[in-house]
């Protein structure tokens, strides 16, 4: 491609691209384009102007640019610009009489026809707003099937963002691998265009991190401080420092130029080994002694001293900063005894030295004195939480979190949401401990995730790339390994093959409207437009599998990330695995507690297992059928691609079947452990018989598609190897389940057949139905109604509603709900004390036939499986946060 620029006289760029040498598809476009844009536009502006331009020289076009619409030539003329100001789209928006879009980084697209002109107008309230039109139109133009008409698939549109945030992080785990990509201007070129075209809006790089003491704390690893020669990263020269620090200021810049904020995550302030340490070999030895390419020289005499000027120096020398992440809790390395005078000390350092970066701090363990102290300081901040423990649930905050840390600030929102509202609250979904290497996409879950965000006027998500832990708790000098074998890579870099998950995370999580076509166009290009359907809607129904693993069995000893892989691990063996309660377990009846109810008699609302593993059977069934709809139907697109995808659609098929027949498994041997009944432990070997039975379909699936060692966390763990070696384990430990059926037991005296129906269907004993209009405001001390209709053909045996405060510290009240005069309808009423200033209120009901069969409304299936309700109070939901935020387009 040959590109000339210059400016005209009125101070407009004018470019011309000359036409490539392949004709399109439909030949030529007659006329060359016209663009219209300002010449000082922000580079955001520029990036989208250029990845147009690119578009549409792709399909040989020409293009030209003009300083108005009025002085172009024949052909289409498209006016890009801001809708405020005196540019050209301004002035013409004025002259149409349309309202410019206004929130920040919302868009307007319309076709138009001006004095005889066909006209394309592009409009952004701010650079970010019309780099995603321009961006969106540069993705029509590669769908339109004629070059003859690039604009044919362009559509009206208004658009503004539903979530103010939607950042990625990535992590640092590893120096060789986070090395191998820092130092990669090519890399990062390709990411944040993606990131960009996804809509993501900012960046966030994690300096430390259970990772044997690397970057702990990071400031060495960019410079030293001065009145500290003592303090310095073992073996580091000046000359990689310096190579390091342009490295992350050009970052920061390129990031800018794609519209994405960057914020810096410092997470680690002094190595002391321990969980720090991340499973390294060795770590612990290096808070003894100087160890090459940790930092040494750092104890609890200097540590707040060095801390502020070195801090004070990052913000210097790394100007652009948008934000600071900071962990909080004695994980970073600060004993509980130092955190208070560390964080004022960094909050008024900050407040002087750069008041207007933005501080995340994280909630775990973060206490009140502390944030208040943020709020003396006057320093502009949020507080950024887990969405779901360490891992990818379902998309909605969980029911009732797991009771070992219900009074603990460290899985959820705790009780952080408490009004009158003082701070902002950012969501971190820590997907990267669950979707590591397998494909994930499903817009449905990213529409109700994002839904979830608004949460106390919450400021938006962030999530993990994918393969976020790559290489953790590997020596720091280990070769990285290659995700796929080399015949079967299709990719330049790893990260391209999570496309679908770069695009429904930040297209759905900017407009959960956004048109399925944005990623069915994709599908088609990738799998050809027969195979497309069938390969979409196996990836949606596949996307499901595990966040309901770690919903509903995963057991709690795996909810941190550096421990836990629903994905890649069996979860222990057969004993182990049946004391899993799952993470929400107001919605999940555990293994241990059915077998109770099997035992003592009893009836519950909550999800059983029977109908669990129903639900995993059936997802297992139909994404089966999806990829063999999509095998007969691929015929010439076939390709690596394909190959590669279809076989993750079979391994989480194959999980979900593992699991639909490991939960009778669980049951019949928690069954066992409370009565003694052999035959209870027959039944549950013979589930795992079969459950291993589809492990090993899992691995035949896999075959040779990943290296034989995914190097994704400690070895120790099982976070390390291959499905093929949990394979082994799985089988070792089915002899020793075998071993102990052959010793002499007691006698049957009890008889008890849980039904695991291998596909549980809408038809088979069936939940009463519930129809009920959600109460979403409410005032303060005022009793609060809840009416709802229940039916069932067998009769309704009891209604009860379930309330407390949005504060997961608190269990679950319940009110009988009784019926009312004309039988359907029921009613409980929340008493006045209970509707209380401090907190919004959330509830669901639960129901129960005469049969024994119950239902939680709303469904988990469908939406949230609770309401909130929001009260009307005498003071304002938000108030002034003080200091405004640095935003950089």
């Amino acid at each position: 491609m040959s590109l000339t620029c210059g400016l005209l006289s009125r101070g407009f760029i004018t470019c011309v691209v000359t036409p490539c040498s392949l004709l399109a598809v439909g030949g030529a476009f007659p006329h060359p384009i016209t663009l219209v844009a300002d010449a000082d536009a922000a580079n955001p502006i520029r990036h989208g102007l250029d990845e147009l331009s690119e578009a549409l020289h792709g399909r040989g076009i020409r293009v030209e640019q003009a300083a108005s619409w009025r002085e172009a030539g024949d052909g289409i003329v498209v006016v890009a610009g801001l809708g405020s100001g005196e540019g050209e789209a301004s002035r013409l928006l004025s002259d149409l009489n349309l309202l410019p879009p206004s929130v920040p980084e919302s868009l307007l697209i319309r076709r138009l026809e001006r004095e005889g002109k066909r006209v394309l107008l592009l409009v952004g309230a701010d650079p970010r707003g019309l780099m995603y039109a321009l961006l969106d139109v540069a993705d029509r133009v590669g769908w339109a099937t004629s070059a003859a008409n690039p604009f044919a698939e362009v559509r009206d549109t208004e658009e503004k963002p539903y979530t103010p945030e939607r950042a990625l992080s990535v992590y640092t785990f590893n120096r060789h691998y986070w090395e191998s990509r820092f130092y990669d201007e090519t890399y990062w070129a390709r990411y944040l265009d993606r990131l960009a075209r996804n809509r993501f809006n900012s960046l966030v790089v994690i300096f430390g991190y259970e990772n044997g003491g690397f970057l702990a704390p990071c400031y060495p690893y960019f410079f030293d401080v001065e009145g500290y020669p003592d303090v310095r990263m073992v073996g580091i020269t000046s000359a990689e420092q310096q190579r390091n620090l342009a490295a992350l200021n050009q970052l920061i810049a390129m990031s800018h130029d794609r519209g994405l904020k960057f914020i810096a995550g410092i997470w680690d302030h002094i190595y002391r080994g321990g969980v720090q340490g991340g499973g390294i070999p060795g770590a612990d030895q290096a808070t003894q002694q100087p160890t090459p390419g940790l930092v040494w020289g750092l104890n609890g005499d200097n540590l707040m001293p060095y801390t502020k000027a070195a801090l004070a120096k990052f913000v210097r020398l790394v100007p652009d900063l948008d934000g600071i992440q900071f962990r909080m809790h004695n994980e970073s390395g600060l004993k509980r005894s130092e955190q208070e005078a560390f964080w004022r000390d960094v909050f008024v350092m900050m407040r002087q030295k750069a008041p207007d970066i933005r501080l995340d701090l994280r909630a775990k363990e973060l206490p009140d004195s502390v944030i208040q102290t943020a709020l003396d300081t006057g320093v502009p901040f949020r507080i950024t939480t887990k969405y779901w423990m360490e891992q990818m649930g379902l998309p909605f905050h969980p029911t009732h979190i797991n009771r070992q840390n219900q009074f603990d600030r460290r899985h959820g929102y705790a009780d952080l949401l408490r009004y009158p509202q003082r701070y902002r609250i950012h969501w971190r979904l820590w997907n990267g401990g669950t979707a590591r290497v397998l494909l994930w996409g499903d817009p449905d879950y990213v529409r109700r995730f994002a839904a979830s965000t608004l949460l106390y006027a919450g400021d938006g998500f962030e999530v993990n790339e994918p393969l976020c832990t790559k290489m953790e708790a590997q020596p720091h000098d280990a070769q990285p390994f290659d995700l796929l074998s080399p015949d079967r890579r299709y990719y330049d870099y790893e990260f391209e093959r999570y496309w679908y998950f770069y695009q429904v995370f930040g297209r759905v999580g900017y407009n959960p409207d956004t048109p399925a076509e944005v990623w069915q166009r994709e599908f088609q290009k990738r799998f050809g437009q027969d195979a497309a359907p069938f390969i979409e809607k196996g990836l949606h129904l596949a996307s499901g599998v595990l966040p309901r693993i770690v919903a509903s069995c995963h057991p709690y000893r795996a909810f941190p990330m550096t421990r836990g892989w629903a994905e890649k691990q069996r979860l222990g063996d057969l004993p182990e695995y049946a004391k899993a309660e799952g993470s929400d377990i107001q919605l999940f009846v555990c293994f241990d507690e059915e077998a109770r109810l099997l035992v003592e008699g009893g009836e519950t609302a909550k999800v059983r297992p029977a109908e669990n593993s129903g639900w995993f059977a059936q997802t297992a069934a139909d994404i089966d059928q999806q990829v063999a709809q999509a095998e007969r139907r691929i015929g010439e697109h076939r390709n690596r691609e394909f190959e590669s995808t279809v076989t993750d659609l079979r391994i989480l098929s194959n999980l979900a079947r593992f699991h639909s027949r490991r939960i009778p498994a669980a049951v019949n041997y928690r069954l066992f452990e409370r009565t003694g009944d052999p035959r209870a432990l027959d039944a549950a070997i013979a589930h795992e018989r079969s459950a291993i039975e589809a492990w090993r379909q899992l691995v035949e699936a896999a075959g040779d598609f990943y290296t034989a060692d995914l190097m994704m966390g400690v070895s120790g763990a099982d976070l390390c190897g291959h499905w093929k070696d949990e394979l082994a384990l799985l089988n070792k430990g089915l002899e020793a389940l075998e071993q102990r059926q052959r010793e002499p037991g007691q006698e049957p005296f009890v008889q008890i057949a849980p039904r695991f129906p291998p596909v549980q269907t809408e038809e088979v004993d069936s939940a009463p139905e519930v129809i009920h209009q959600p109460v979403t405001m409410a005032a303060v001390g005022q009793p609060l109604s809840i009416t709802a209709v229940a039916r069932d053909p067998e009769g309704v045996k009891w209604v009860r509603l379930r309330y407390r405060h949005v504060n997961q510290q608190e269990d679950y009240r319940s009110l009988p709900m009784l019926p009312l005069a004309d039988g359907d309808r029921y009613q409980a009423t929340v008493p006045a004390q209970d509707v209380v200033s401090a907190w919004d209120l959330m509830y669901f009901i639960e129901v129960m036939d005469r049969r024994g069969n119950g239902r939680i409304h709303p469904d988990l299936n469908q939406q949230t499986p609770y309401f909130i309700v929001h009260l009307q109070r005498g003071f304002a939901a938000i108030p002034s946060l003080g200091a405004q935020h640095k935003t950089r387009q």
